[in-house]
């Protein structure tokens, strides 16, 4: 049960993932001049819908995403990510997202949540060519009838979410 609900979340982090590769992609297609901000600009009110069979399958949104020039990375504020078929939205105040390595790095604290449990951590990095989610800090999942806190996860290519150490869990009846 609780490996459903970690399952959830970090698919939820690999959409937000994918849609800013997604909005990448769409700057470079051939036939369209290449999207480029020079100097401090930025973005206000990005809002990435990722569509499956007529319908929203996840919703991210930044109200701000600024653009470095410097360094190929985009700085995103207030971060949300919605998917209507479950009930679950992932929020985070920072991240960074870096155009050349596809690399997500959300460094703020990040809660997540569905009608059943909240999840709450304060880094995320995710690199998006493999699939691979990683935190080195503490993680919390707190459900209806459960509570599990842990330092430290992975979640590697094929899904596979490990609590690295410090394991507590507690069920309730």
């Amino acid at each position: 049960m609780i490996i459903f609900f970690m399952k959830t979340f970090f698919m939820v982090i690999l959409f937000l993932l994918s849609a800013l590769t997604l909005f990448i992609l769409l700057g470079e297609k051939e036939g369209h001049d290449t999207f480029r901000i020079k100097g401090n600009s930025f973005i206000e009110g990005l809002k990435i819908l990722h569509m499956e069979n007529g319908a929203t399958a996840w919703a991210l949104t930044a109200r701000k995403a600024e653009l470095r020039e410097s360094d190929n990375i985009a700085d995103l504020n207030d971060i949300t990510v919605v998917v209507p078929k479950n009930g679950f939205s992932l929020y985070a105040e920072k991240g960074t997202y870096d155009l050349s390595t596809q690399k997500f790095k959300a460094e703020s604290e990040i809660k997540a949540e569905s009608k059943d449990y909240k999840i709450v951590t304060s880094l995320i990095d995710y690199e998006a060519s493999s699939g691979k989610i990683k935190t080195e800090e503490t993680i919390k999942v707190d459900g209806k009838r459960f509570k599990v806190e842990g330092k430290g996860m992975t979640v590697d290519s094929d899904r596979k979410v490990r609590i690295l150490k410090d394991v507590k869990a507690t069920f309730y009846k």
